[in-house]
């Protein structure tokens, strides 16, 4: 009996504290990977501003507003798509920086448009890094930060999509005098700039280094990111964890407790997107709906 009470004691005093402080560095790494958060809000909703003086420029029927405002569904839905099978394969970190990279491209393509067909594309292209952003930079939160504080910080990512919708909106409005929709896009390229460049310095996810044997690395990273009573006893539940997703996903995901909460989701998510996609084609854009608000945009813009 006492040997087991002296056992207990020692495995008390070998596991991390609960209460170990969280590095700043961790909180660094999250606002960084949160640009990506901010830049689908802004890419977003840059666009319901901007729309008005594009129309003029280039006199855009009423479904072809709507097909420029709507391209960017259309990329985002590729963009969600591959990046599930890319982050597993080039890792969260450098998923981010090929979004960064695409958003970079897609502000510059947007700016410089020099016809209709290159706006739509344009647009597209920016979808494509709105749907790898929606899912990477929490993804990425999610396995950088402790468990106990893991909720608040992924919601980070949330209100940083939110701060990039009333950024977008704020740009438009300050721009309305001069009529520089291109500004409105082509602003997007520094927060862009800043997530790639800085995702250079931030380490890739323990959890996928684990997942790919690379131990090593995986025990540099969180050198930086835990204290160094923790990084062994995390190192071995990640690997515990990876084995055993790797044997029996499928299973877990699809077992009965989980079935109804998956189809409702998903059923929401569609539910959710379908609504947008058919808002974006049958209802007028309020730009272009309001006299007022039309006549007004027009005598500020240049002739």
């Amino acid at each position: 009996m006492q040997a087991a009470q002296n056992a207990s004691a020692a495995t008390r005093l070998a596991s991390p504290p609960l209460t170990s402080p969280i590095k700043a560095f961790v909180y660094f790494a999250v606002a960084v990977a949160a640009i990506g958060g901010l830049l689908f809000g802004y890419d977003t909703g840059v666009v319901s501003g901007a729309i008005l003086f594009i129309t003029r420029q280039f006199s855009l029927s009423s479904t072809m507003e709507e097909i420029v405002v709507s391209a960017v569904l259309v990329g985002a839905i590729f963009g969600a798509s591959l990046g599930g099978a890319l982050t597993d394969k080039l890792g969260r970190r450098s998923l981010i920086i090929v979004a960064g990279v695409i958003f970079i491209l897609s502000s510059l393509g947007t700016a410089f448009a020099p016809s209709v067909p290159w706006l739509i594309a344009a647009r597209v292209v920016s979808g494509v890094a709105i749907g790898l952003a929606s899912f990477i930079s929490p993804m990425y939160i999610a396995e950088l930060v402790l468990a106990r504080v893991r909720g608040a910080l992924v919601a980070v990512n949330m209100l940083a999509i939110t701060t990039g919708i009333v950024v977008a909106y704020l740009t438009d409005y300050a721009l309305t005098g001069s009529g520089g929709w291109q500004w409105m896009f082509g602003l997007g390229v520094v927060p862009a700039v800043i997530l790639t460049a800085a995702m250079w310095f931030l380490p890739d996810s323990p959890r996928w280094l684990v997942s790919k044997a690379r131990v090593d690395e995986a025990r540099k990273a969180l050198m930086r990111l835990r204290s160094p009573e923790e990084i062994s006893p995390e190192i071995a539940a990640i690997q515990q964890s990876t084995g055993k997703a790797s044997h029996d996903w499928k299973t877990e995901l699809f077992q009965p407790a989980l079935r109804m909460p998956l189809l409702l989701a998903s059923a929401s998510r569609c539910s959710n997107n379908c609504q947008e996609l058919t808002r974006s084609f049958t209802t007028p854009l309020p730009s272009s709906s309001s006299p007022d608000f039309r006549a007004r945009a027009l005598r500020s813009s240049p002739p």
